[in-house]
């Protein structure tokens, strides 16, 4: 078996195959009216719905102001907003001309790739890196910041292009290729130093990758640029996989892995379906345990294990078509049952960022469109990412190992999740709305990042700082009837602390009990342990009550405070409500030893057989 995507897909190959003459199909075009009118009569009609709704509105606008309030105020939001509500709005207009056929929305689709032709740049005001290296706060002519959704803007009309090109007129479609060509894959080709591909390789590198396939493909005339284009790409991706744990973990969280994973997903189906499988990457080793991560992550609807910036829910239909065509193309049949289940959520086709293959992929692919139910759940460890999710009736556990410079980091080394019924009760906050201060020096100044706000101890006055060099060590997992993990987080202090060793244990049957052993060097002035609960909490001696779930700690030993914890970020509140609870455990002065033992059990007030 190749162990590269080089290896799977060779310049010979890519040549030979794509520096053939011609266009290249990947979809149904407008003139498709059986596909199209072959639509079921749900989908269309939540899409034209939602078409309608879009465009009863004004075109949004961008504000030179908006766009500089990210370096001189931190906010992304207020330019981020219109800009994707946008780049949404001309993805529903062009469903709603491919289902309808009707020139109003093309009319509309045109509008808008106008507006998006006419922006100063296509990059956003938290990625333009040319500019901030100046210490400006405005683009300059010429800046080539070639980040996430420059591409995902080139991606977007070469697919409009694509799909609408025999209605469009020939202006509009000479301005989408001079376009593209300007901004995405002539400063790809021309430049070779992103940081994208060298200095870090998390999902900006298959999600930028797999929309410059897709401007390759389809709008690039001369073959042998087409080649060129491709044969980087898969260059680029071997730097993402070489990158990527063998276990197929997702260090940045289920929901960037729908840009990572998802992201590499999307750049092989683009390759294959162009070439009636001639360029066939999915047969790399990785690609197995990747696929895997996605369905392993799942607690129940929504929910999912959210270590890093991850949001605890996922409300992304379309996500459902990468998982899909993965699990296809690598006989995971897990993985396609879950695609299934994500297909019929409740939730718009077309989220806030829209990637327009995996809407059409989505809506259009006939594996899709059997309804799952009862989807199963296999518990798993993954020994290089170390991350642990088991489960036992209507209990699930997932503990977090790994280091605190991870990509997306948070301080969270040792932390737990423990679900009841499907639902997270002992939980991790994820990150509220991105600023300025979320990727700079001050990151940790946020308290969704700190340990201090995870499932966590504070030792001796000590939480757990960021870098590589504060990690667990020792962490091991047995899978089974009861479920055991262990690992040392004496490391994931600073020295300062005093920790020889603490030993944390999680065990999971019909109850998961969090055991702490401790070896410091010195008996500690203080020892206090935290933990964020969903929901309002009740407290007697030695036992907290939260809805479905009892969690029970040594009274003799430790005194217990329940803090409300107010949530203003929408981000965080559209989740969680308005407020959590964070419990904070003191140990009396009986446990202050430099060695010692305390345990927390949390157990479901019924258990399922």
């Amino acid at each position: 078996m190749a162990q590269t995507m080089r290896g799977l897909l060779p310049g010979e190959l890519v040549n030979r195959v794509l520096g053939a003459a011609g266009s290249v199909q990947l979809a149904p075009g407008i003139d498709a009216r059986d596909v199209w009118n072959g639509v079921p009569a749900g989908d269309r009609a939540a899409l034209l719905t939602d078409a309608e709704e879009q465009a009863a509105g004004e075109w949004p606008v961008l504000l030179a102001s908006d766009f500089a309030r990210f370096q001189r105020e931190g906010n992304r939001d207020l330019y981020e907003t219109p800009y994707f509500e946008r780049r949404r709005r001309i993805v529903t207009s062009t469903l709603a001309a491919l289902l309808t056929g009707a020139e109003r929305w093309v009319a509309d689709v045109v509008d808008g790739v106008w507006l998006v032709c006419d922006e100063a740049t296509w990059t956003l005001p938290a990625h333009a890196s040319t500019a901030a290296a100046r210490g400006e706060a405005l683009p300059r002519p010429g800046d080539r910041d070639l980040d996430l959704f420059c591409a995902e803007t080139g991606g977007l009309l070469a697919w409009v292009d694509h799909l609408l090109g025999s209605a469009l007129d020939a202006a509009t479609r000479l301005r989408i290729s001079t376009e593209v060509d300007q901004r995405v894959l002539t400063p790809f080709l021309e430049i070779r130093d992103w940081r994208w591909l060298k200095e870090f390789t998390n999902n900006w590198n298959p999600w930028i990758h797999s929309n410059l396939t897709a401007c390759a493909l389809l709008l690039e005339p001369d073959p042998a640029r087409r080649a060129q284009v491709v044969e980087l790409v898969v260059d680029g991706l071997d730097v993402f996989l070489d990158s990527y744990p063998d276990d197929g973990g997702c260090d940045e969280g289920a929901s960037y892995w729908t840009r990572a994973g998802g992201s590499l997903a999307d750049s092989l189906v683009l390759l294959y379906d162009a070439t009636a499988g001639q360029l066939d990457g999915f047969g790399h080793p990785k690609l197995r345990p990747i696929t895997s991560y996605l369905p392993a992550m799942h607690i129940d609807d929504r929910w999912y294990v959210n270590f890093a910036d991850c949001p605890a829910q996922l409300a992304d239909p379309s996500a459902a078509y990468p998982l899909y065509r993965l699990g296809v193309h690598t006989d995971e049949p897990a993985a396609r049952q879950h695609a299934r289940v994500i297909r019929h959520r409740d939730d718009p086709l077309v989220p806030r960022i829209p990637s327009m293959l995996r809407v059409i992929g989505t809506l259009l692919e006939p594996g899709l469109r059997t309804e799952e139910e009862g989807a199963g759940h296999q518990d798993i460890y993954l020994p290089d990412t170390e991350v642990l999710v088991a489960r036992s009736n209507n209990l699930l556990v997932a503990v977090k190992g790994g280091h605190n410079a991870e990509s997306h980091n948070h301080n969270d080394v040792g932390s737990l999740i423990v679900a009841v019924d499907g639902v997270p009760r002992v939980i991790d906050l994820g990150v509220g709305t991105y600023t300025r201060q979320t990727f700079s020096a001050d990151r940790y100044r946020i308290f969704t990042m700190q340990s201090d706000y995870h499932n966590l101890p504070l030792i001796n006055g000590f939480s757990q700082p960021p870098g590589r060099e504060f990690q667990a060590t020792g962490m091991s997992a047995e899978l089974g009837d009861r479920t055991t993990c262990e690992l040392d987080l004496a490391h994931a202090y600073p020295p300062e602390a005093g920790i020889r060793s603490w030993r944390r244990s999680i065990t999971l049957d019909e109850a998961v009990e969090l055991t702490d052993t401790w070896d410091l060097e010195y008996a500690p002035t203080q020892l206090v342990w935290h933990l964020i609960l969903n929901g309002p909490a009740t407290h007697e001696n030695g036992t907290i009550r939260v809805e479905g779930l009892t969690i029970s700690y040594d009274a003799d030993n430790l005194t217990a405070v329940l803090e409300p914890l107010p949530l203003t970020d929408p981000k965080l509140a559209d989740i969680w409500g308005n407020q959590v609870t964070r419990v904070v455990l003191t140990a009396r002065p009986s446990l202050l030893n430099r060695t010692g033992i305390t345990a927390v059990t949390f157990t479901p007030d019924v258990t399922r057989e």
